[in-house]
Protein backbone atom coordinates (compact mmCIF):
# COMPACT_ATOMS: atom_id res chain seq x y z
CA UNK A 1 0.00 0.00 0.00
CA UNK A 2 2.89 2.36 0.66
CA UNK A 3 3.93 2.03 -2.99
CA UNK A 4 0.36 2.86 -4.04
CA UNK A 5 0.41 5.96 -1.83
CA UNK A 6 3.81 7.01 -3.18
CA UNK A 7 2.50 6.45 -6.71
CA UNK A 8 -0.42 8.80 -6.06
CA UNK A 9 1.63 11.47 -4.29
CA UNK A 10 4.36 11.55 -6.92
CA UNK A 11 1.92 11.73 -9.84
CA UNK A 12 -0.72 14.07 -8.45
CA UNK A 13 0.68 16.19 -5.61
CA UNK A 14 -2.37 18.46 -5.85
CA UNK A 15 -4.47 15.60 -4.44
CA UNK A 16 -2.63 15.86 -1.13
CA UNK A 17 -3.48 19.57 -0.97
CA UNK A 18 -7.15 18.80 -1.64
CA UNK A 19 -7.25 16.03 0.97
CA UNK A 20 -5.34 18.23 3.41
CA UNK A 21 -8.38 20.51 3.64
CA UNK A 22 -10.49 17.53 4.74
CA UNK A 23 -7.77 16.36 7.12
CA UNK A 24 -7.33 19.71 8.86
CA UNK A 25 -11.07 20.10 9.36
CA UNK A 26 -11.27 16.62 10.92
CA UNK A 27 -7.92 16.71 12.77
CA UNK A 28 -6.40 13.71 10.99
CA UNK A 29 -3.23 13.22 9.00
CA UNK A 30 -3.72 13.56 5.23
CA UNK A 31 -1.35 10.66 4.43
CA UNK A 32 -3.30 8.44 6.82
CA UNK A 33 -6.57 9.44 5.14
CA UNK A 34 -5.15 8.69 1.69
CA UNK A 35 -3.86 5.35 2.94
CA UNK A 36 -7.31 4.51 4.30
CA UNK A 37 -8.80 5.41 0.92
CA UNK A 38 -6.35 3.00 -0.74
CA UNK A 39 -7.24 0.29 1.78
CA UNK A 40 -10.89 0.77 0.87
CA UNK A 41 -10.14 0.49 -2.85
CA UNK A 42 -8.10 -2.63 -2.12
CA UNK A 43 -11.07 -4.13 -0.25
CA UNK A 44 -13.30 -3.46 -3.25
CA UNK A 45 -10.72 -5.24 -5.38
CA UNK A 46 -10.67 -8.41 -3.22
CA UNK A 47 -14.44 -8.85 -3.01
CA UNK A 48 -17.34 -8.89 -5.42
CA UNK A 49 -19.65 -7.57 -2.73
CA UNK A 50 -20.95 -4.02 -2.50
CA UNK A 51 -18.99 -2.01 0.08
CA UNK A 52 -19.42 1.40 1.65
CA UNK A 53 -16.63 3.79 2.71
CA UNK A 54 -16.66 5.97 5.79
CA UNK A 55 -17.64 9.58 5.15
CA UNK A 56 -14.01 10.76 5.30
CA UNK A 57 -12.77 8.00 3.00
CA UNK A 58 -15.59 8.87 0.62
CA UNK A 59 -14.59 12.54 0.60
CA UNK A 60 -10.96 11.64 -0.16
CA UNK A 61 -12.12 9.24 -2.87
CA UNK A 62 -14.21 12.02 -4.45
CA UNK A 63 -11.11 14.19 -4.66
CA UNK A 64 -9.10 11.33 -6.20
CA UNK A 65 -11.77 10.61 -8.82
CA UNK A 66 -11.61 14.22 -10.02
CA UNK A 67 -8.16 13.45 -11.45
CA UNK A 68 -9.96 11.30 -14.01
CA UNK A 69 -7.08 10.23 -16.23
CA UNK A 70 -4.81 9.37 -13.35
CA UNK A 71 -7.60 7.67 -11.36
CA UNK A 72 -8.41 5.53 -14.40
CA UNK A 73 -4.73 4.63 -14.88
CA UNK A 74 -4.29 3.91 -11.15
CA UNK A 75 -7.25 1.52 -11.13
CA UNK A 76 -6.06 -0.34 -14.22
CA UNK A 77 -2.48 -0.57 -12.93
CA UNK A 78 -3.30 -1.72 -9.40
CA UNK A 79 -6.61 -3.56 -9.86
CA UNK A 80 -6.78 -4.54 -13.50
CA UNK A 81 -10.13 -2.78 -13.81
CA UNK A 82 -11.82 0.55 -13.25
CA UNK A 83 -13.41 0.91 -9.82
CA UNK A 84 -16.62 2.88 -10.18
CA UNK A 85 -18.12 5.04 -7.48
CA UNK A 86 -21.86 4.50 -7.31
CA UNK A 87 -23.58 6.68 -4.70
CA UNK A 88 -26.91 5.57 -3.31
CA UNK A 89 -29.72 7.32 -1.47
CA UNK A 90 -30.56 4.11 0.36
CA UNK A 91 -28.80 3.80 3.69
CA UNK A 92 -28.10 0.11 4.19
CA UNK A 93 -26.12 -0.26 7.40
CA UNK A 94 -25.39 -3.91 6.61
CA UNK A 95 -23.16 -2.81 3.72
CA UNK A 96 -21.06 -0.63 6.05
CA UNK A 97 -21.01 -3.45 8.60
CA UNK A 98 -19.73 -5.82 5.90
CA UNK A 99 -17.07 -3.26 4.95
CA UNK A 100 -15.85 -2.96 8.54
CA UNK A 101 -15.79 -6.76 8.99
CA UNK A 102 -13.72 -7.09 5.81
CA UNK A 103 -11.46 -4.23 6.91
CA UNK A 104 -10.79 -5.94 10.26
CA UNK A 105 -10.09 -9.24 8.53
CA UNK A 106 -7.51 -7.66 6.20
CA UNK A 107 -6.10 -4.72 8.17
CA UNK A 108 -6.99 -5.26 11.85
CA UNK A 109 -8.04 -2.23 13.90
CA UNK A 110 -9.55 0.65 11.90
CA UNK A 111 -8.62 4.22 12.91
CA UNK A 112 -11.63 5.54 14.81
CA UNK A 113 -11.12 9.12 13.62
CA UNK A 114 -11.66 7.91 10.03
CA UNK A 115 -13.98 4.90 10.33
CA UNK A 116 -16.00 5.92 13.41
CA UNK A 117 -16.96 4.49 16.78
CA UNK A 118 -18.97 1.67 15.18
CA UNK A 119 -15.77 0.32 13.59
CA UNK A 120 -14.06 0.24 16.98
CA UNK A 121 -17.05 -1.55 18.53
CA UNK A 122 -16.80 -4.18 15.77
CA UNK A 123 -13.04 -4.44 16.31
CA UNK A 124 -13.54 -5.01 20.04
CA UNK A 125 -16.30 -7.55 19.41
CA UNK A 126 -14.07 -9.43 16.98
CA UNK A 127 -11.44 -9.80 19.70
CA UNK A 128 -13.87 -11.42 22.17
CA UNK A 129 -12.34 -14.85 21.69
CA UNK A 130 -9.16 -13.54 23.28
CA UNK A 131 -10.85 -12.98 26.64
CA UNK A 132 -9.32 -15.04 29.43
CA UNK A 133 -11.88 -14.39 32.19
Amino acid sequence: MEHQLNDILSNIPLLKKKVNQISIKNKIDDDVLLLEMIKFLNLIHVTNEKLSPSLLVDLAWHEFILFTRYYHEFCLTHYGRFIHHTPSENEDHTIYQKTIELYIKHYNKPPEAIWGAYAIEEWEASKCGECHN
